[in-house]
């Protein structure tokens, strides 16, 4: 089998590099057809005084040899350039960013120049007085399966979503976000007393692993559950995200996000 850097370039002879512009050539004459493919070059005069005139040293004769032999610029891949000629009307092409919102750099978005004494807490001891609670109880319902995965698998079918029953939030502040929060987090602890080698673990370990994950869960839930709800439902927006299997209307939905942020909850993530 002849390797593809021996076979010669059809222009200069030398080792091709593969097809360039649709004849094999070596990268210099790929990049010499590029560049000069659309210039008169090919209408002047031969510049080189050889006696060996099959091989082309003048540009002209170079050029008129990679049209002979098929080179074409139909695959040219046009404004590649990284300084492209902005448009007239830039405005139009500005993202909505905290920075621009702001009007300070993004290396300044997050050092406030006035000192807040707005401090939000959310109480949480609730929440893990119930968390301790459940791992001790153990599995409300075990699952016969006949391995691990097999186990969670069936142990997430109640967060299956009722897509045909889809509730709206009316508002999504503080209550709403905690009530999501306090939400996942129970419902991560109650997936994972499926997994048997989780209940073995001791129950500072159980935690920290709950800590590790709870977020990221909910992520995955959010994405499949909006996935599915846009799957079943024709009607569905852009701007509609399900969460705790309760979609959110980002546009209908009165938002609060003033106890979280100082910016506008456009800005802010949910």
């Amino acid at each position: 089998m002849t390797k593809l850097s021996q076979i010669p370039c059809k222009i200069c002879g030398h080792d091709s590099h593969g097809f360039h512009f649709g004849v094999r050539t070596c990268r210099a004459c790929a990049i010499f057809f590029r560049r000069y493919a659309h210039s008169k070059l090919a209408m002047s005069k031969c510049l080189r005084r050889l006696e060996n005139r099959d091989l082309c040293f003048c540009r002209p004769c170079r050029l008129r040899k990679c049209l002979k032999f098929g080179m074409k610029t139909t695959n040219f891949q046009h404004n590649r350039d990284s300084f492209s000629q902005m448009p007239r009307n830039s405005s139009l092409s500005i993202s909505r960013s905290p920075s621009n919102f702001l009007g300070r750099p993004e290396f300044l978005t997050f050092c406030d120049p006035r000192p807040s004494n707005l401090t939000t807490f959310v109480d949480v001891h609730q929440l893990m007085s119930e968390a301790s609670r459940l791992l001790n109880s153990g599995c409300e319902s075990p699952i016969i399966a006949e391995n691990q995965l097999k186990k969670l698998s069936l142990g997430a079918k109640f967060l299956k979503l009722d897509a045909e029953n889809v509730e709206f939030f009316g508002n999504f502040g503080k209550t709403e976000s905690v009530d999501v929060i306090e939400y996942y987090f129970v419902t991560v602890i109650k997936w994972m007393l499926r997994f048997s080698e989780f209940q073995k673990l001791g129950k500072n370990v159980q935690m920290t692993l709950l800590y590790s994950i709870w977020h990221v869960f909910m992520k995955f839930h959010k994405c499949s559950a909006t996935a599915m709800f846009r799957k079943t439902n024709k009607n569905w927006k852009p701007f509609q995200r399900i969460i705790r299997n309760v979609c959110l209307d980002f546009e209908k939905a009165k938002m609060d996000t003033t106890w979280l942020s100082d910016y506008p909850h456009m800005y802010v993530g949910m």
